[in-house]
């Protein structure tokens, strides 16, 4: 697929394991142990020592766990799994096995704790978290409980294979808590203990670390079709995953529904419970409408347990079912020893939403639900890919299914912006990659198709809010002369009105290529919240800032680099533009003078989001959205080239009613505006005349982001403040 400037149509992403098995009986489907090598492309290990501070140990092929010195020199060791052949699975059990080849004495407790912490294999020490970032606690920053612990013997227990159960954290990173792994310690009531134990590491040439997991996966191919009080779904059961150990059959499925609001993510069927139709489950009441033991793959819902109501909307949930009647939630088993779930036990089971109607009945294509409220589109990869990011999590979805391709991305902030992706063709880093600025000071480059981190920097020591712009090499001009792809982010330093930067990164290494601060000689610079733009044409880019709430400070930004031969030094272009901000505005900009051609104030409390433009020549057809209203207008000029002043808005349509609208988004060739509402609902009004002739309700009681379009698929997407991603078929 080609970039061009679809760059900003086309985005992003999100992904983690490995193990050996204990034969204690558990009533799952199947089992699957994973072992982490060298090959893993995601997780690793290695320890870390207070006696050395700033040494890593990444490449040890023994890990260290010791309490030196009466606990005043310990050493701990930090490991974490690759589950990306394991995207989506209800865990009823899971144990870290790790084999132990030396123990110094008896009697010492050996800990594992939750790492709370991303660090890197090759970044970690007693000081870092990363090459150049600290922990906040030296030593690591874990949960103060431990998940599990043992008390080894150091006569009978070396050379052989221990498990630590960590099942409540493997629950948790399948509804929501990120996985960073865990950090093991020896507990120090028992005094001093040199040299502790040794665990053969992944680079160990034999007995490496593994996790074993025992698991039902999820239905697949979840589909809704809504017709006249009726709504059929259809779904594939799933078939055992290569090389795992299979102990009931997958023998049908449970279904929940729910009117006019989504089925409860902490309504989860109890295992060994076998439920009527009809029953409710939960404190939401949702309502169990269907429970097969006998393969079924279909099912319709002609308005059982009390009927459907046309025009209403209807939620389901479809839980995989096996012979000990096992569901495949976030919950442990009797035999498992817990029997305890996930605060959000069923969020990774399937859902899709109906609305039956007699005159014109609709459905998603599919639901997803990431836990955490985002108002920015996802990133798309038309027919490729969905990424969709928000609370310190990234998602990586199938967008014909919405199913996640690797477990979440782990990250350690939260993500206003849109992921931005651009694939491997087209970019210098060599395979599809995605760009996340986040709230944790850090930005993100992530491999789709791996789901490892390629790079973290922290090139500001402040929060990212906005996305990212991303100047591709591939489409850039003789003048652009650096060799790779440039990454371009603006600070949100809420402690400044004047000093915000902008940094040009290296989009293969992350490294700093240029940065431009507001203040001193440079005009100032407040907080940016919006994504810098790359001027392909002009080889530039335009960056758009708020302005200490006046007129006297600058607003819009064209950045150009200060002379023609260097990469590392940027400035503004002149004098940046200094725009009203009261009433907002919109305006048009002449790209090489910087001189205002025209502006409007559609009323309204002024233009909210940024506008969307649908036409690729003069005369410009813009549409913009205002406090509660969309409007469209035609923007002209009388001369060429557009003199200052010279241009003029003509409306075409405008005060088409929406409430708290997201920004307009369409595009040439589309004959459609596809805006998001505060009423729960995607908007489709028609681009010639603004009338809102159709909707699709995502949920009663949302607020509804910005939209994205699938051009490959035709899906419009878009996520919502009930943590969802939804998707549905366009034109409505």
């Amino acid at each position: 697929m080609k970039v061009s400037d679809k760059l900003k149509k086309r985005l992003l992403l999100a992904l983690l394991l490995s193990a050996a098995w204990d034969c204690s009986p558990v009533a799952a489907r199947e089992q699957k142990t994973l072992t982490l090598t060298t090959a893993a492309t995601r997780g690793g290990d290695t320890y870390i020592d207070s006696s050395a501070t700033t040494s890593n140990f990444g490449t040890a092929t023994n890990l260290n766990v010791a309490g030196k010195n009466s606990g005043a020199n310990p050493v701990r060791a930090l490991i974490q799994f690759d589950l990306t052949s394991l995207p989506s699975i209800g865990v009823k059990q899971a144990k870290i096995n790790l084999f132990v080849s030396s123990i110094n004495k008896a009697g010492f407790i050996y800990e594992a704790h939750l790492l709370t912490s991303l660090w890197t294999e090759s970044g970690a020490t007693w000081a870092n978290r990363l090459a150049t970032t600290a922990w906040a606690t030296a030593g690591g920053v874990y949960n103060a409980t431990a998940s599990s612990s043992l008390t080894p013997n150091n006569t009978t227990d070396v050379g052989i294979y221990h498990a630590w159960d960590i099942t409540a954290d493997a629950q948790s990173w399948y509804s929501g808590t990120q996985n960073f792994g865990h950090l093991f310690l020896q507990n120090q009531t028992h005094g001093n203990d040199a040299t502790g134990i040794n665990i053969n590491s992944r680079e160990a040439a034999t007995n490496n670390p593994q996790i074993a997991l025992t698991f039902l996966q999820q239905i697949s191919s979840l589909n809704a079709a809504a017709g006249n009080g009726s709504v059929a779904l259809s779904w594939t059961n799933p078939t055992p995953i290569s090389g795992s150990t299979v102990l009931e059959a997958y023998t049908g499925v449970l279904i929940l529904r729910q009117q006019d609001k989504a089925v409860a993510a902490a309504s989860v069927p109890a295992d060994g419970t076998t439920y009527s139709q009809c029953s409710t489950i939960g404190s939401n009441n949702d309502v169990v409408v269907f429970v097969s033991t006998s393969s079924a793959t279909t099912f319709t819902d002609s308005g059982v347990c009390g009927g459907l109501t046309n025009d209403h909307l209807y939620f389901y949930k479809v839980f995989a079912l096996d012979a000990a009647t096992n569901y495949s939630t976030e919950c442990g088993t009797a035999t498992s020893g817990t029997g305890a779930c996930s605060a959000n036990g069923s969020a990774i089971v399937p859902e899709v939403t109906a609305v039956p109607s007699a005159t014109a009945p609709y459905h998603a294509a599919w639901v997803f639900n990431t836990l955490a409220g985002s108002l920015s589109s996802p990133g798309v990869d038309p027919g490729a890919s969905v990424v969709t990011a928000s609370n310190a999590l990234m998602f990586d979805l199938n967008p014909q299914t919405g199913a996640p391709v690797a477990p979440p991305i782990g990250i350690g902030g939260a993500v206003a912006g849109r992921p931005v992706l651009i694939d491997g063709p087209d970019d210098s880093i060599g395979h599809n990659v995605a760009y996340v600025p986040a709230q944790d000071n850090f930005v993100y480059a992530a491999n789709t198709d791996t789901g490892s981190l390629d790079w973290v920097v922290n090139p500001s020591g402040v929060p990212f809010v906005a996305s990212a712009g991303i100047q591709a090499k591939l489409f850039s001009g003789a003048s652009y002369i650096l060799a790779q792809d440039l990454v371009v982010v603006g600070t949100h330093n809420a402690g400044s009105t004047s000093a915000n930067q902008i940094f040009g990164l290296n989009g293969n290494s992350g490294a700093t290529v240029w940065t431009f601060t507001g203040g001193g000689l440079n005009p100032s610079l407040d907080i940016i919240s919006s994504a810098p733009s790359v001027d392909y044409v002009h080889g530039a880019i335009w960056v758009t800032s708020r302005s200490n709430g006046g007129t006297s400070q600058p607003s819009l930004w064209k950045l150009i680099r200060a002379c023609s031969f260097c990469a590392s030094r940027i400035r503004p272009w002149r004098l940046p533009l200094s725009l009203p901000t009261e009433p907002p505005i919109a305006s048009a900009v002449d790209p090489v003078t910087g001189s205002t051609l025209g502006s409007i104030n559609p009323g309204d409390g002024g233009v909210k989001n940024s506008p969307a433009v649908a036409t690729a020549s003069m005369p410009y057809t813009v549409v913009l959205t205002t406090n509660s209203q969309v409007w469209s207008y035609q923007f002209s000029c009388l001369t060429n080239p557009c003199l200052p002043g010279g241009g003029t808005f003509t409306k075409f349509w405008g005060g088409t009613a929406i409430n708290n609208p997201s920004a307009p988004l369409t595009y040439s060739g589309l004959t459609k505006v596809y805006v998001g509402g505060g009423d729960g609902k995607i908007h489709e009004l028609d681009l010639a005349t603004g009338v809102d002739g159709k909707q699709r309700l995502l949920n009663t009681s949302v607020t509804v982001g910005d939209v994205g379009i699938d051009t490959v698929l035709s899906l419009a997407l878009a996520s919502a403040s009930d943590g969802r991603c939804y998707a549905f078929a366009i034109p409505f």
